[in-house]
């Protein structure tokens, strides 16, 4: 009771202290069709072996409702370094990069790469079929561990598994075949989390 209480605590405490300090993000996608994609606002020199806001975080995304409602970012939120996370290019760009699908069960399996303390789960994801006007929510099938969005974890990778609804059918993106998947975690300093470009393959189960 005493180690299950003191971590608790701990847990709290470094969410109080430090919360701008923690982040997460999906640094990839991997489709069923072998097409590896990434989170929106990812730069790939990140160096990801460490847990300090510089160099380590400036490519995670924060995805604020209060921040997407008034217009100071679209709906995939903003990242340290790039700011706004521009919907409609960075799905513009991944569909001339190649999208990645679903597995004929609906899954796509993302990788959540965890800064620090804020960044853990549980997460929660949704779909976009429209290019990031409307969301609908999907079922994580294999979550990141955390409570509150909070964990002792840091410069750790977890596999972070999404499933759409059967006769999901995606039309955003320049070719009109794209969807946006979004997940993030419920940490107070967030939430943090990412979209990622994907398409689905026909959903019949």
């Amino acid at each position: 009771m005493f180690s299950a209480t003191f971590v608790f605590v701990s847990i709290s405490l470094l969410a109080y202290v430090n919360p701008v300090i923690s982040h997460g993000t999906i640094t990839s996608v991997t489709g069923a069709n072998g097409v590896q994609g990434a989170g929106f606002g990812i730069i790939a020199t990140t160096p990801r072996d460490g847990a300090l806001p510089i160099p380590f975080e400036q490519d995670t995304s924060i995805i604020r409702d209060q921040e997407i409602q008034s217009g100071k970012t679209g709906a995939c939120g903003r990242t340290p370094k790039g700011g706004n996370n521009d919907v409609a290019a960075q799905l513009a760009a991944a569909s001339q990069a190649g999208l990645p699908t679903t597995s004929a069960n609906g899954e796509l399996t993302m990788n959540l790469h965890q800064v620090n303390q804020d960044g853990a789960g549980p997460y929660t994801c949704e779909v976009s079929t429209d290019g990031g006007n409307t969301f609908q929510a999907a079922t994580v099938t294999q979550n990141v561990a955390g409570v509150a969005g909070i964990s002792l974890a840091a410069a750790s990778d977890f596999p972070l598994v999404m499933q759409v609804a059967a006769g999901t059918t995606c039309a955003g993106g320049p070719n009109g075949d794209a969807c946006i998947a979004r997940c993030r975690n419920p940490a107070l300093a967030g939430p943090f989390g990412s979209c990622v470009a994907c398409t689905f393959l026909l959903l019949l189960y």
